[in-house]
């Protein structure tokens, strides 16, 4: 039978890795009756490694060539329908087709209008299946994993224990685990719900690239190109706070904030983690988790049929992070000479022109000033 795979996420597990292994092996896959298909439409600041989007309802969820008359409910309408369209063509020719969006994690727990509500009427409608793949993280080191990101693009000022608090009052689903597999289940069937370990020690040869062919059926041995990783750096506990009290600042704007993302990515790797703490201790991770116990051993159970925990309860070994710590004055003055040295790059780069001016005139007024000399020493000659 013809069968959608969708890469639904979660978020902070090796979305992006996946999904450039798949658009870098779009034409091998497909020797394999497997297509990783493109969209004749495009999202701003949406990738299109990303080609799963359009099934989901977000502020997000508008077109590039969009001319702002459209309402984003009515593109969206009109998107879904052409990208349905694609997958029915790409069936004709594959007997696999796949789409990677880690939204569509947030869209079953929260979004108006799931994909879970209308994309089963259609593979009913044109005979193929319908089955999830999700990686799962344990819930602190991904909730840890989100903040630090918001921190990073400046989308939150809040310190982690605010923030884990709010994800677990505000949007309960988002790290249940359980809960949120089981309204997939409900629609799909527990059989089309494959639930992956976000831990490389469970990985398929200890590649997640290797790990996902495997849940999709295909073998992991098989000759494809693993691109190099995209590096997503987490922030140090130090640089995490630094970029939080910037984040704080009501007199600088959103996108000046984010501008101190670009200088983050310029500090060079060593002095960016020179000092690296663990933000949650490993009893403030256990009282954590012990909240998400029950849901995850039924998650072990019920998806993965194994009796062993979901997760293991490992933790780095690395100092807890207090904001008072020896090293928070001179991580300080680094990320703050580092912001200085790049303005002075950016100011030498874009006076170069006028110096290049400068440079130019000297050139020609040089000869000027021999042909001068000359014409002064022959006309003594000639007159003396």
């Amino acid at each position: 039978m013809k069968t959608l795979y969708l890469h639904i996420g979660t978020p902070k597990t090796g979305t992006s890795a996946i999904q450039n292994f798949l658009k870098s092996n779009s034409s091998r896959l497909l020797e394999h009756s497997y297509c990783f298909p493109s969209f004749p439409f495009s999202y701003n600041s949406i990738p299109d490694r990303r080609n799963g989007h359009f099934l989901v309802l977000t502020k997000s969820n508008y077109t590039t060539d969009a001319d702002g008359t459209a309402e984003p409910v009515d593109k969206w309408n009109e998107n879904l329908s052409a990208g349905l369209n694609v997958i029915h063509q790409k069936f004709s020719a594959s007997d696999n087709v796949i789409l990677s969006e880690e939204e569509l994690w947030n869209a079953i727990c929260y979004s108006p209008k799931s994909f879970l509500e209308f994309l089963p009427e259609d593979a009913a409608k044109n005979n193929y299946r319908i089955r999830i793949v999700v990686y799962l993280r344990r819930q602190d080191l991904f909730l840890t994993s989100l903040w630090n990101q918001k921190i990073k693009v400046a989308r939150t000022d809040q310190t982690l224990h605010d923030y884990l608090n709010d994800i677990v009052r505000e949007k309960p689903l988002y790290a249940d685990y359980y809960r949120t597999l089981c309204k997939a289940a409900d629609v799909l069937g527990a059989e089309n719900v494959i639930v992956r370990r976000y831990e490389p020690s469970s990985w398929v040869n200890q590649s997640i690239c290797a790990d996902f062919l495997d849940a999709i059926e295909l073998d992991p041995s098989l000759p494809f190109e693993v691109p190099e990783a995209p590096v997503n750096f987490s922030l140090s506990g130090n640089m995490a706070e630094i970029r939080r009290m910037v984040n704080s600042a009501e007199f600088l704007t959103y996108e000046e904030k984010r501008q101190f993302s670009v200088f983050t990515r310029k500090l060079p790797q060593d002095e960016r983690s020179a000092h690296v703490y663990q933000h949650l201790s490993a009893q403030e991770a256990n009282e954590f988790l012990t909240q998400f116990k029950e849901g995850n051993d039924r998650v072990a159970k019920e998806f993965l049929h194994e009796e062993v925990p979901l997760f293991s309860d490992e933790s780095k070994e690395q100092p807890d992070w207090r904001p008072d710590n020896e090293f928070m004055m001179a991580d300080t003055t680094r990320f703050f000479l580092a912001i200085a040295q790049d303005l002075n790059r950016q100011i030498y780069i874009l006076s170069e022109p006028q110096r290049r001016a400068e440079r130019r005139k000297k050139a020609i007024r040089h000869p000027l000033r021999t042909l001068r000399r000359v014409f002064k020493k022959f006309r003594r000659k000639q007159f003396s």
